[in-house]
């Protein structure tokens, strides 16, 4: 594995450490604003009976006595308030706020200043994470830290709460970590579980620290431990550490930094590595720690490297990069869930930066980086593209994978010429093309591509609209070893091609109201639309071929469409009279169909294609229905059906159906249903099945129970591969406790 990353991925390593550095570097966090100075505090008491004893420069105060100072208020029956040192004694009724937090107890010897004391029986509140400490005897270290011998912890209310910890020797500091030894977890009165020593945190803000771990159980790695270990480098930066033992398999490390410098600027890393104990050596022995859809696995040294980051630069340029790198085809098959498996990482890099990573199963991973800049009507990119063959690479086979090695594009959207009618696109490409292997029928080399398009709309009347338009396009190719058909070797080629086009359509509207006390207005509108496309079909056989692009196909074709919406509008008005307006789309669906003249001509069978149906029906608030079709016209059958209906009801229940259907390779059914039973307790459970292999592909249940203070989880999954079954218990303000 060392030598691997030596020669593969050492110099991609260095450079990043170097970027990160300075990054970090020329970034300095603020610094924290500085707290309220205790000495400088002014305090007043104001109580039903006030009493001053000169000598001892002593307030004593009776019924309803409040002290206040800065963010501190002291209320009781009954206090004693030292002027010199700020000591408060103070009992009956006692209730201390210091910012959001509260302690309320029986009485209570408080330095006001240094916020040290001793509180007797008492309750503290923390509001951030709703989180209650429980002791006989407390003692209160500082502002945020307290300690007390015997007590409890909890998020739950009530004198008898669901859950609580209880333990000696119990020490906590807000905005930091709580221990105890000698602990139990008590469900009710029921004692649930006893560990000698607990840490668990009491945070509302991120720091560093260890964060609660993922327990599983599988048969392909035994019992699996997942620790993450959380570091707060800055504001702007943070890391976790993830240590996953697998009693079977070894332990996999990983690491994730993440970094946010300003709304355009931004990455996350992300690198796991893995000696496992186990391999494929083709025998039954060893059936657990293979899969059938990949290449056999032999090797133990295992990793998967990804990352994703934009960067800001002057002038209004963009950077993105994207890396995608796995050892192995099974990895991903492998470790599709926990902290940094397949699904979590594609959410997250989802969710974060808006582009995803390759399907689980693609044994080619694109890397990517691209350098953009946009205008209003014009868009540049500089972009390399490198595809990762794992399968290639791991066995040891020819890589004839096609890379780009760069690719420059300048694109203008359509737009009008000056004061003309005229209105103009373009497209056009640089891209020089590289593979490490080639044989006699790939090759490498460069390729240019200009393709400028012209257009003229005309309204006709009030009612039709004429768009005609031409385009023409330029290619250039320049390879290496490169022989066409004919047996001519020349390096440098051309191809001159144009296309002409024209669209005619309108639109055709009328708002109706469904009865006239109704408030609601809805459009409907209709779009007919007849276009034409016209390519010549030229000889390209004696040219370069690197993708579609370079074979342009010939076109002689009409397409006909019928696009409806149907929108509504709904006017109310509230209870400051003010009107409301509410739009809904309420129906969605557009029809159409190609005939192909050439092969009208040529005598072909079938000119004309499919029909094709797409639609989206909203006709009431609890039901929502989708299609898409393609049915052909020769053999009044389906060729693509997609069916699916959604029904909901006011509390969030849900069910959902689909059938999918593509002519001679799949047929499948896929059921969910979601159930809020009561405000507390919701399930789920879908099925899909495979109806043309008879075969079900997946089925998974789930059942959650939310409480105030806690929430159960119940989870099972079942697949040709595995059965997975899940018990996750969240206690909230102390983090998630369960096996799967």
């Amino acid at each position: 594995m060392l030598n691997l990353l030596k020669q593969n991925y050492l110099p991609l390593f260095i450079i990043l450490c170097f970027y990160y550095t300075l990054i970090l570097s020329g970034n300095p966090v603020s610094a924290s604003p500085v707290p309220e100075n205790p000495e400088e505090i002014s305090w007043h008491i104001s109580a039903m009976k006030v009493t001053f004893d000169k000598k001892r420069n002593l307030y004593i105060a009776q019924e309803s006595v409040v002290i206040t100072g800065g963010r501190i208020r002291l209320e009781a029956d009954y206090i004693e308030f030292s002027n010199d040192t700020k000591d408060a004694a103070a009992r009956g009724n006692v209730i201390l706020i210091s910012g959001e937090d509260s302690i309320s107890c029986n009485a209570m010897t408080l330095n006001l200043e240094t916020q040290t004391g001793v509180i007797d029986k008492g309750t503290i509140f923390m509001e951030k994470n709703h989180f209650y400490i429980r002791g006989e005897d407390i003692k209160k270290r500082g502002p945020s830290t307290y300690s007390a011998k015997t007590g409890s912890v909890t998020s739950c209310k009530g004198d008898s709460p669901d859950w609580k910890i209880t333990g000696e020797n119990i020490n906590v500091t807000v905005q930091g970590y709580g221990s105890a030894a000698n602990t139990i977890l008590w469900a009710k009165q029921l004692p649930a579980f006893y560990t000698p020593y607990l840490i668990f945190p009491v945070k509302t803000q991120r720091q560093t620290g260890l964060l609660f771990p993922r327990i599983t159980t599988s048969e392909r790695k035994g019992i699996e431990l997942e620790q993450p270990l959380f570091i707060a480098i800055s504001k702007n930066a943070d890391a976790s550490i993830y240590t996953d033992y697998m009693s079977e398999r070894g332990v996999k490390l990983g690491t994730e930094f993440r970094y946010i410098l300003n709304s355009r600027t931004k990455g996350s890393v992300y690198f796991d590595f893995l000696e496992d104990q186990k391999n494929d050596d083709g025998t039954d022995q060893t059936e657990n720690y293979s899969f059938s859809s990949t290449p056999r696995r032999t090797n133990q040294d295992r990793f998967w490297f990804r990352m994703k980051h934009n960067q800001e630069l002057p002038e209004g340029f963009d950077i993105k990069l994207d890396i995608d790198v796995v050892s192995d085809e099974d990895y991903l098959h492998e470790f599709k869930s926990g902290f940094t498996g397949y699904n979590q990482t594609k959410a997250y890099f989802e969710n974060e930066f808006g582009r995803s990573i390759d399907e689980y199963d693609d044994h080619i991973r694109k890397n990517w980086f691209n350098i953009s800049k946009s205008w209003s009507s014009y868009l540049f990119n500089a972009e390399v593209l490198w595809y990762d063959n794992i399968r290639s690479r791991q066995q040891d086979e020819e890589d004839t994978t096609l890379q780009t090695l760069p690719a420059l594009e300048f694109d203008a959207a359509k737009q009008q010429i000056a004061a003309s009618g005229l209105f103009y696109s373009l497209d056009s490409e640089f891209r020089s093309f590289y593979r490490e292997d080639t044989t006699d029928a790939l090759v490498t080399g460069q390729r240019t591509d200009i393709y400028p398009k012209i257009y003229l709309p005309i309204k006709l009347g009030n009612t039709f609209y004429f768009e005609p338009s031409i385009g023409g396009r330029q290619t250039m190719w320049f390879t290496t070893d490169f022989t066409d058909i004919n047996g001519s070797s020349d390096n440098f080629r051309t191809r001159e091609i144009y296309d002409i086009g024209a669209a005619l359509s309108t639109k055709l509207n009328k708002i109706f109201t469904p009865d006239s006390d109704s408030s609601t207005n809805i459009l409907h509108e209709v779009i007919p639309r007849l276009e034409y496309e016209f390519t010549p079909d030229i000889l390209q056989e004696d040219l370069p071929y690197f993708d579609t692009l370079d074979r342009v196909e010939g076109k002689n074709q009409v397409t006909w469409s019928l696009t409806n919406y149907f929108i509504s509008r709904k006017s109310t008005i509230s209870d400051e009279g003010k009107e409301r307006i509410a739009y809904d789309d309420l129906a969605y669906f557009k029809l159409y169909q190609t005939w192909d003249i050439k092969k009208e001509q040529e005598n072909e069978s079938e000119p004309f294609s499919d029909i094709f149906l797409d639609m989206e029906l909203n006709p009431w608030n609890f039901l929502h229905l989708d299609l898409d079709l393609a049915w052909s016209p020769y053999d009044n059958h389906f060729n693509t059906l997609n069916i699916g209906n959604t029904l909901k009801n006011k509390k969030g229940d849900s069910i959902r159906s689909e059938y999918r259907y593509l002519t001679g390779q799949s047929e499948s059914l896929y059921s969910e249903i979601n159930l809020n039973i009561t405000d507390e307790l919701s399930s789920f459970c879908s099925i899909e099945h495979n109806l043309k292999e008879k075969k079900s592909v997946e089925t998974r249940a789930g059942l959650t129970l939310k409480k105030s203070c806690w929430t159960l989880d119940l989870y099972f999954s079942q697949s040709p591969d595995e059965t997975t079954v899940s018990f996750l218990i969240n206690l909230h303000g102390i983090g998630e406790f369960g096996t799967k």
